[in-house]
């Protein structure tokens, strides 16, 4: 009797705390691979629905990712339940529930910044998902921890109502010109630009760049957004940095009178989505992340604009279209910010933050 006793607490045991006896997720995810295209969707699918929700943190657009649940759960018997935030809540949030020995997330969209962190805290999973094939190189990671389902395009910008076409800058330097003092602005979080800067010219160069804009009165506020907004509104002339998706939206959306500036080259991040090394629902976690990374999933976010990384979405508007507008795009990845990001918040501090 005392060992069927012990049977049976075993049994209840194993009843109430199935992870204990299940699977890793990444083993789940490497069994995914090795199987035929239809069975392997089969069992995602099937596994998903059993699991019933997935997860994600992001920080896209809330709009977005309204549609992209809408559109998934119109497909899938799976509830997706999205927390957005900043690149770095999201960081700290996953990083925080690690800690604590609990994870709620199937998936995390942070910025790219932090990715190489994570990674190195063993938070992010491996999961090459079928759909990788179709992006390029520099947007996803060899070993399968991240793949860009956007990419941010750092441009400058100029008041078409104040500013003629034919005097409207070219390159950064020409923001050295005194006709711009006091009536051009940049954003205090301008990394994706001035760590382009420091990948292309090195530190020496940049500090000097950064001097000479601060004696021309360069203008200092906080938010892309906001900036985009002041620009249009004629608040100043032109801008160093501004993200061309949003310049693009409010042009055709709002009439806004803007125009996008390409530098040479022009700086750009893969804006990366994971999966987490300990997904509470690694089925949903892969259908999912196959979704995002579909050609319908990237269709949806470029209706609204968006930037796709995948070859076969183009852009919704001609002047986002890189490729066709012959645009060199210096990309950084989560490996640049480990380089260059102590040197761009140094500058930042210097130069940024104190005006």
């Amino acid at each position: 009797m005392p060992m069927l006793k012990f049977a049976g607490v075993f049994l209840l045991l194993a009843l109430c705390f199935p992870s204990a006896q299940a699977k890793e997720p990444e083993e789940i995810w490497k069994e995914l691979e090795k199987l035929p295209a239809a069975e392997r969707q089969k069992r995602v699918v099937e596994g998903a629905k059993a699991e019933g929700r997935v997860v994600l943190y992001g920080n896209l657009n809330a709009e977005n990712f309204e549609k992209i649940r809408v559109e998934f759960e119109k497909v899938y018997p799976v509830k997706l339940e999205v927390w957005r935030a900043s690149g770095e809540k999201i960081a700290n949030r996953a990083l925080t529930e690690a800690k604590a020995g609990k994870s709620f997330a199937d998936l995390v969209g942070p910025s790219n910044e932090h990715v190489s962190a994570l990674i190195r805290v063993n938070l992010l999973g491996r999961y090459n998902s079928p759909e990788r094939a179709a992006y390029p190189d520099s947007q996803k990671d060899r070993a399968g921890y991240w793949t860009g389902y956007d990419y941010n395009v750092a441009v400058m910008a100029y008041n078409t109502k104040l500013v003629p076409a034919a005097q409207a800058p070219k390159k950064y330097e020409d923001f050295l010109d005194p006709k711009w003092k006091g009536n051009f602005a940049i954003d205090m979080d301008s990394d994706k630009t001035i760590m382009a800067w420091l990948k292309t010219w090195g530190p020496e160069k940049t500090k000097k760049l950064l001097q000479a804009l601060s004696k021309n009165e360069i203008v200092v506020r906080k938010g892309h957004t906001l900036i985009a907004e002041l620009l249009c509104a004629g608040e100043f002339k032109a801008a160093v940095e501004l993200y061309a998706y949003r310049l693009a939206d409010v042009k055709h959306k709002k009439g806004c009178p803007v125009e996008i500036v390409y530098p040479d080259p022009t700086p750009a991040t893969a804006s990366p989505v994971a999966v987490t090394r300990d997904a509470p629902h690694p089925y949903g976690a892969a259908l999912l992340m196959d979704y995002l990374l579909s050609q319908a999933g990237q269709k949806i976010f470029s209706d609204f604009g968006r930037l796709s990384p995948r070859r076969d979405v183009r852009p919704r508007y001609s002047e986002l279209d890189m490729e066709a507008n012959r645009v060199r795009i210096l990309l950084l990845k989560p490996e640049d910010t480990d380089q260059f990001g102590k040197q761009y918040q140094q500058l930042r501090e210097e130069f940024l933050l104190g005006r």
